[in-house]
């Protein structure tokens, strides 16, 4: 048991690493990249005419008479590519966690937990696990114990994304031989087995991207 926690606790401290040095220190080099590319647009700008005279919107509006395509897409960097780093980098964790846990010891700590949770609906919605089971509902219930379940926040962050893509429509709730438990069990895990090794290539590219249109706008080329 406390190898289990040695365990989760390295594994999950590595996660919050990673995520620190993209949700903050990746998001303040885009974020100073972005700036630094709309300032350059101004500045190049700031002897065009009307801009010198221009307040508020105003500015807003010549400098895109002035550059619409530098301006446009310089604007657009600083809205949309921080939220695709945060979305992209939250997934590769995630990733890279499951590809870690399931290759080390991913039945050992996540078996547990679902056996918990299962047994905890089978005592208090019994009906939910027996024949003619409504397996939409079913799948709801599971995730919103898991949810509200005291176990580590990463592992019921795994458990969840497998068991989401889980599919029971195959599942003959008929049989009376079946462990739905066991069921779900193994279709959780065969579908983390199955999660491919995350790549940091999307990093470099929102960074490609935004270096590229510094240099575009910096030799006003657009």
């Amino acid at each position: 048991m406390n190898d289990n926690l040695k365990y989760i606790t390295k594994l999950f401290s590595t996660a919050t690493f990673s995520f620190i040095k993209i949700n903050i220190i990746g998001q303040l080099l885009v974020a100073f990249i972005a700036v630094l590319t709309l300032c350059t647009v101004i500045y190049q700008s700031s002897s065009g005419p009307g801009l010198a005279h221009a307040n508020g919107i105003a500015i807003v509006l010549v400098l895109f008479a002035l550059r619409p395509i530098g301006f446009s897409l310089a604007v657009l960097c600083i809205f949309i590519l921080p939220f695709l780093l945060f979305s992209l980098g939250n997934k590769y964790i995630l990733s890279k966690t499951i590809n870690k846990i399931i290759s080390d010891k991913g039945e050992v700590l996540l078996y547990p937990i679902i056996d918990k949770i299962l047994s905890k609906i089978n005592s208090n919605h019994p009906d939910l696990l027996k024949k003619g089971t409504d397996t939409a509902k079913l799948k709801l219930k599971v995730l919103q114990e898991i949810k509200d379940s005291k176990e580590n926040k990463w592992l019921k962050k795994i458990i969840i994304f497998g068991f989401r893509k889980v599919s029971l429509d195959d599942v003959d709730f008929t049989d009376e031989n079946i462990n739905l438990s066991d069921v779900i069990k193994e279709k959780t895990i065969t579908v983390l087995k199955n999660v491919s090794q995350p790549s940091r290539n999307f990093f470099w590219i929102i960074l490609g991207i935004q270096i590229t249109l510094f240099i575009l706008i910096f030799t006003q080329i657009i």
